[in-house]
């Protein structure tokens, strides 16, 4: 009897720590927050960036709002609404780690900041903390 009660709190608190531990996913509350951004795209992203992640790729279609790309261990995806592009850094699992907002202040370059994810020991709401780092992020030729 004592085993199983030992067995059956180990499980317990593996899946209390579990669901505290889980990370916003781009499938769920990613979409959402991307959605969220509506203005027609006033620049294009496409190509490789320098940054604090290291080298960024992002593609974009011409005349889409739409940006994905890779990069820094991540996959990224993303929108363009107006002049901000708004970046998700998501793991191959799907798990947004870090989201990013950047305005483009020219074609060679994006400046703004980065978040990491609310994760429910915080207690945060959303997808993303509010206090952020910044992220300069310079076009590759």
């Amino acid at each position: 009897m004592k085993k199983f009660l030992s067995g059956l709190f180990v499980a317990g608190f593996v899946l209390v720590m579990s669901v505290a531990l889980s990370a916003g996913t781009l499938e769920d509350q990613g979409k959402v927050w991307l959605g969220a951004k509506k203005e027609p795209a006033a620049v294009n992203v496409a190509g490789t960036w320098d940054s604090e992640f290291g080298v960024l790729r992002l593609a974009q279609s011409e005349g889409s709002r739409e940006v994905t790309g890779s990069g820094g261990g991540y996959e990224l995806t993303g929108v363009v609404s107006g002049k901000q592009l708004y970046l998700l850094f998501a793991t191959h699992h799907g798990n947004v780690d870090y989201c990013a907002v950047v305005t483009s202040e020219d074609n060679t370059s994006l400046t703004g900041q980065y978040h990491n994810r609310v994760t429910r020991l915080r207690f945060g709401s959303g997808l993303c903390q509010e206090k952020g780092r910044k992220m300069y992020m310079r076009k590759k030729n």
